[in-house]
């Protein structure tokens, strides 16, 4: 979950530096990162979905050269203004997710805010959608700031811009380093960029005076390791929380009474081809083989009968589909068990996402919900004129 402060003042030994770049991927990022391979520096890059799109075989390169690939939004807005005006930043993350999930199954993605700029706000908005916060962490904040770009702007040379993070480095002793393998808003700087350069001349003087290089993975920070531990609960259409007992052929049922309920809360694990999994925080597997028996029950296995497809209806509510297309519902409209009995969408019980930190959607206004019956009365009309 996305933290309402930036993430800052990581704990790291003396001399010890965590390399990070913003803005990218650019023309030299491929480059960059094999020669921090070659070096044994993992850095993070925190990539601007619009230009990961264009260039996946980029990201292909970082990531076969071990760097972890973080989110870093798709059109680069400045957050707490974005929000202020509605802007959509969920859509922010979750279009660049699209692109860099695969290099993060299984994984937290991490993320860092545009200019750094963040807010409890834009914190409060991420966290009320599955999609754009779990097993998200961040925003991570740096302790050496990333000059790079404006001293490119400046005219600044590459030996005069290694001397300033050389001096900024060695006055703090640690820390995460910001540079810049691309330029997501200032087009200009883009041609006179020197990052590449930069990274050559810099990366062999550190560590010539001794200093070592770890990637955010390998920092052992309750504010980099909490976020990726939480559970979250499912609140079912009768208001109540999906819940389990802990028992060899234990069902599942909607008659939780919260989402931090012991028996109420779970974890997602993404799987290839889009499937998810769900286990609860012992570890047992939502599993159901709907052409045996419909009733989803907790399992060791971990087989196709335990993946699901999730299907987003709003911010805050999915649905989802069993392995024989049969959708997860309820045996009754009031509730009971969890069952895979609904062969078809509209039958299907919407399931809202409720993550720990308290993060919620506001209540949806009048005019919101009669724009809703609106579009179900004209579901049915078109219903009742194909028959």
């Amino acid at each position: 979950m996305f933290a309402l402060k930036s993430i800052e003042g990581l704990r790291l030994p003396e001399k010890t530096l965590c390399l990070t770049y913003d803005d990218g991927p650019g023309p030299d990022s491929a480059e960059i990162g094999h020669f921090l391979h070659e070096r044994g520096v993992r850095a993070t890059f925190f990539v601007v979905g619009k230009f990961a799109v264009e260039h996946p075989e980029i990201l292909d390169r970082l990531h076969a050269d071990g760097h972890l690939i973080g989110n870093h939004t798709y059109e680069h807005p400045d957050l707490p203004y974005y929000v202020s005006v509605n802007g959509d930043v969920r859509d922010q993350i979750i279009r660049t997710n699209t692109v860099i999930q695969k290099y993060n199954a299984g994984k937290p993605i991490y993320f860092r805010a545009t200019y750094g700029k963040w807010s409890p706000e834009v914190a409060k908005e991420l966290n009320v959608d599955i999609r754009s916060s779990y097993r998200h962490v961040g925003p991570i904040y740096w302790d050496i700031a990333g000059i790079d770009c404006h001293y490119w702007n400046l005219g600044k040379s590459v030996e005069e811009t290694a001397e300033a993070y050389l001096a900024d480095i060695q006055q703090k002793g640690r820390g995460v380093v910001v540079m810049h393998d691309g330029t997501a808003d200032m087009d200009t700087v883009a041609a006179k960029s020197r990052t590449l350069a930069l990274t050559r001349l810099l990366i062999p003087q550190l560590q010539a005076l001794g200093y070592r290089f770890v990637g955010l993975d390998e920092i052992d920070d309750p504010q980099l390791t909490s976020p990726a531990a939480d559970t979250f609960g499912l609140k079912g259409q009768n208001g109540r929380f999906l819940h389990y007992e802990d028992a060899d052929t234990a069902t599942l049922s909607w008659s939780g009474g919260s989402a931090g309920a012991d028996g109420s809360q779970f974890v997602l694990e993404q799987r290839p081809r889009g499937k998810v999994a769900l286990r609860t925080a012992q570890g047992r597997y939502l599993r159901v083989d709907p052409d045996a028996d419909e009733t989803v029950r907790l399992s060791e296995k971990a087989d196709v009968y335990a993946l699901f497809d999730s299907i987003p209806v709003s911010a805050s509510e999915l649905m989802l589909r069993s392995h024989n297309g049969n959708y997860l519902a309820a045996e009754n409209q009031r509730g009971g068990l969890l069952r895979a009995n609904a062969p078809f969408m509209r039958q299907a019980w919407r399931m809202a996402y409720v993550p720990g930190t308290g993060a919620h959607i506001p209540p949806v206004s009048l005019a919101r919900r009669l724009q809703n019956f609106k579009k179900a009365a004209l579901f049915v009309k078109s219903k009742v004129l194909q028959s």
